[in-house]
């Protein structure tokens, strides 16, 4: 029910921190399947309107690929944001780690929808995108943004 408010009213994602965001679309996914998930975060801090909303809708699609794909048994979520050493915020990564069936990444055209939309979103923010995956040891998503650096 949340995940449906969420598309109804779009500003409640600016409104719900991304790390519940990711617990509600983890509890959501494992109500509807047999699949563990596991969300790990390091840190917390206050991201930019935009990148907030492309990390959910990034993490989003990923965990649709593992349901509809990946036969896997468990994914782990890490979001972890950046710090300087003088503890200043530098950016944030999230990763989608399952154990499913996988694939060969350079057998799927990168227009694919699933794969092309994650690909525009982490673009949009300027952000990096990363899918590692072989046949057997599943799949690993990870988007890197980080804040530019100031002159």
């Amino acid at each position: 029910m949340r995940a449906l408010l969420l598309e109804l009213r779009p500003a409640a994602l600016l409104e719900t921190s991304l790390e519940n965001l990711l617990r509600q679309l983890g509890e959501a996914i494992m109500g509807r399947e047999s699949i563990s998930v596991i969300i790990d975060t390091q840190g917390e801090c206050k991201l930019p309107p935009d990148v907030h909303i492309a990390l959910y809708r990034i993490a989003q699609e990923a965990l649709n690929n593992v349901v509809k794909h990946a036969r896997a048994n468990h994914v782990r979520i890490n979001l972890k944001y950046l710090c300087t050493d003088d503890e200043q915020f530098a950016g944030v990564e999230l990763s989608i780690v399952d154990d499913g069936r996988g694939f060969k990444p350079q057998g799927i055209a990168p227009e694919r929808l699933g794969l092309g939309i994650m690909r525009e979103r982490a673009e949009s923010i300027g952000a990096r995108l990363e899918v590692e995956s072989q046949p057997e040891t599943g799949t690993q998503v990870v988007v890197k943004w980080k804040l530019e650096e100031l002159p």
